[in-house]
């Protein structure tokens, strides 16, 4: 099972269709928590009531990619939103998601319009994808639970989302295995764990997470390699960790970095044919490769975005 798969078991309760129910929800009420960050290699170490199931991301492991799959139940390659930085074919430029959310929220066609669902989400996160849902915004991760408590013990909705990003914070300013993200993730699993087994009975309550993280040693700054330089006909987008191409031919001095896919290897990773980029570049474990001036501003210990197993295996918490 994949998110796309479960994205697609939630649309079908929400729809009443019942195509694709049966996997892990079994009842007509839905409460769905996203612990952003959260891979099953940090997971591992976590106590609660509940064993997880081991699940895989979709690629490209990033969180846009994901709430745009899990609000559409479609996969990266037919809902066209591949990372943070995007190409629009229509205007022939890239275009940064962080900073045009900022200003303003991104029309989706989601399967949740129109239907009995409420979203609490953090309140610098509340201009988005969402914005013809119901959101609930809130301030601190303690506020964020008080108020999905009293979403579950009061409002009677059908659909109850919760995205928690404060695991990934932390793995990126540490990396995964460092003891400040263990102690994160282990807090805020305790929580949920205390409430999902409260709420079990009146809901089926699913804890799962967008990605995981790998740990990064080195970053490389393709402005400083003159050979790519010469040789670009487009700059790159998509993410450190998925880095995207338009052109004519491969770069062929991106193999240093790690591994080149063409198009139709790239179609089957994204499942579609939305906007794919010509090639695609997965850097080698442990390196981010970066182009953008705002990248450069970042020195992460933890990145997502790619294939290893540690930023594609997340958990699944099933309380029924």
């Amino acid at each position: 099972m994949n998110l796309y798969d479960l994205s697609r078991e939630v649309r079908s309760v929400l729809k009443e269709d019942k195509r694709d129910v049966g996997g892990v929800i079994h009842k007509d009420k839905l409460a769905f928590v996203l612990v952003d960050g959260l891979g099953w290699n940090i997971s591992r170490g976590i106590e609660t009531s509940v064993e997880p199931i081991k699940i895989q991301s979709i690629f490209p492991s990033i969180t846009v990619t994901v709430f745009a799959t899990l609000l559409t139940a479609k996969r990266p390659g037919e809902h066209g939103i591949l990372g943070w930085r995007i190409y629009n074919r229509e205007e022939g430029r890239i275009v940064n998601l962080i900073k045009t959310l900022r200003e303003q929220s991104i029309e989706l066609d989601t399967f949740f319009t129109n239907t009995d669902s409420v979203f609490l989400m953090p309140e610098v996160a509340t201009k988005s994808l969402m914005n013809k849902l119901q959101v609930v915004p809130y301030y601190t991760y303690w506020d964020g639970l008080y108020k999905f408590k009293e979403l579950l013990e009061n409002k009677p909705s059908k659909f109850i989302f919760f995205y928690i990003p404060y695991v990934d914070a932390v793995s990126h300013q540490y990396g995964p295995y460092h003891e400040a993200t263990t102690a994160t993730a282990k807090d805020v699993m305790k929580s949920l764990d205390l409430l999902a087994t409260r709420f079990k009975d009146k809901y089926t309550l699913l804890i799962t997470s967008d990605h995981g993280h790998t740990t990064i040693n080195k970053s490389v700054n393709l402005r400083e390699d003159i050979e790519f330089m010469k040789e670009m006909e487009f700059p790159p987008y998509g993410d450190a960790r998925s880095l995207m191409f338009k052109g004519k031919r491969p770069l062929s001095v991106l193999k240093k970095y790690g591994t080149l896919y063409e198009r139709e290897e790239i179609e089957r990773l994204i499942g579609g044919t939305t906007n794919v980029p010509d090639f695609l570049l997965i850097p080698d474990e442990g390196i981010n490769v970066v182009y953008w001036e705002d990248d450069m501003e970042h020195t992460y210990k933890g990145s997502h975005g790619g294939l290893t197993k540690d930023e594609m295996e997340i958990p699944l918490y099933v309380y029924e």
